[in-house]
């Protein structure tokens, strides 16, 4: 086994180990709450409650959204501050219209509390799919058309929920009607650990905090090691996306999507662009800049080069197509379309860093296989 493939997993080891005595040894008084990498929300503790701050709950939001989480009684000087939204916790029935939830319930083993879901066609996990046909897991229609009544039907503690910012008014109105819904801001955090660490939320919503501060903690651990063994080595250039109706779509500096290809020692080639979002160009102007790149990562559904070039025949000009350094991320995709990556691939920090640092540098991982991404023959 590769030296450094050992050394993290070794450290690992060690991780579990120390989060395991932290665990032991903390009450709910003392449990450290500070959010390392997340921009969108923070944990406070105040007279045995939570209090979770959600900064930008969807893009173009101007107030923040406030919870408290309580277990036994709302404190008297709470009981009429109606600027925070209040749940009972642990939770123990969920609805959920975001498939990322869907991996974290998965990795704090509370699947068992969904009984809703936006569109089940999109679910990867083995375990939920297998809730879906035998009628534990309802579907609840498609983001924008959510079925109310339905989500009435099933009356969930919570209603687990993401926003682009256009179809508010349906999750508005199930607030109205009493329903407790819980934005989740995680896909707007620029960075791969930002977005993990939303892990850290349902755990405390559904009481299993110390499981997702020790997997938060592990996993980071790898992460940080994986770091190491990438620094100092050449960074192969880098281009991603492909075309959309016309307009090529790449991530800007700040955007998760360029810092994931950086951590794993990659020269991302629009890395001067600053933003968080992404960039809008033409085919000319990427090519123009991006043809003599080495590699090509994340050229969306497409599973080989052929199929690639017969959507149109310039990608077949890249030097990166013509070297066969072109990935996709369709490694995992189930019978009915379900892709993993979408699913669990922001719950998996670790992994989907190794999968970069294989695709650039795969000397150093000789004995890993790419997780979520696959090469284009």
């Amino acid at each position: 086994m590769n030296r450094y493939l050992s050394f993290f997993l070794c450290f690992l080891v060690f991780g579990a180990c120390s989060s395991k005595k932290h665990a032991e040894s903390s009450d709910e008084e003392s449990l450290d709450s500070e959010i390392q990498f997340a921009e969108r929300f923070d944990i406070k503790y105040q007279d045995g409650i939570k209090l979770i701050t959600i900064d930008k709950p969807w893009q173009g939001s101007k107030e923040p959204i406030r919870y408290l989480l309580y277990s036994n009684a709302i404190p008297a000087s709470y009981l009429d501050d109606n600027s925070y939204i209040k749940i009972k916790t642990p939770v123990q029935t969920i609805v959920s219209n975001l498939t990322t939830q869907l991996a974290l319930m998965d990795q704090l083993k509370i699947t068992d509390r969904l009984t809703g879901f936006a569109q089940t066609q999109f679910i990867y996990s083995p375990e939920i799919l297998s809730r879906v046909k035998n009628g534990k897991v309802k579907e609840v229609g498609p983001d924008g058309s959510l079925d109310i009544e339905s989500i009435l039907n099933l009356n969930p503690d919570i209603i687990l929920a993401f926003s682009s910012g256009t179809e508010n008014r349906q999750l508005e109105k199930l607030g109205e009607l009493d329903m407790k819904v819980v934005m989740n801001a995680g896909y707007m955090e620029t960075s791969i650990l930002g977005r993990f660490e939303w892990i850290k939320f349902l755990g405390h919503l559904s009481g299993t905090e110390t499981l997702a501060n020790t997997i938060f903690e592990q996993k980071v651990m790898i992460y940080d090691s994986l770091l190491e063994i990438v620094k100092d080595r050449r960074e192969p250039t880098v281009i991603t996306g492909i075309l959309y109706g016309g307009t090529w779509f790449m991530p800007a500096a700040e955007n998760y999507g360029a810092n994931i290809i950086s951590a794993a020692g990659g020269n991302y080639l629009w890395s001067e662009d600053q933003g968080t979002g992404w960039l809008s160009m033409d085919f000319e102007s990427v090519f123009e800049k991006g043809y003599n790149a080495d590699y090509w990562i994340g050229v969306a559904g497409y599973t080989s080069l052929e199929q690639l070039k017969q959507a149109d025949e310039r990608y077949a000009e890249f030097e990166a197509f013509k070297n066969g350094n072109v990935y996709s991320y369709m490694a995992r995709v189930n019978e009915q379309g379900a892709n993993d990556y979408f699913e669990s691939g922001n719950v998996n920090p670790d992994r989907l860093l190794a999968d970069h640092i294989k695709i650039l540098h795969p000397e150093l991982l000789p004995e890993y296989e790419l997780y979520y991404y696959m090469k284009l023959e």
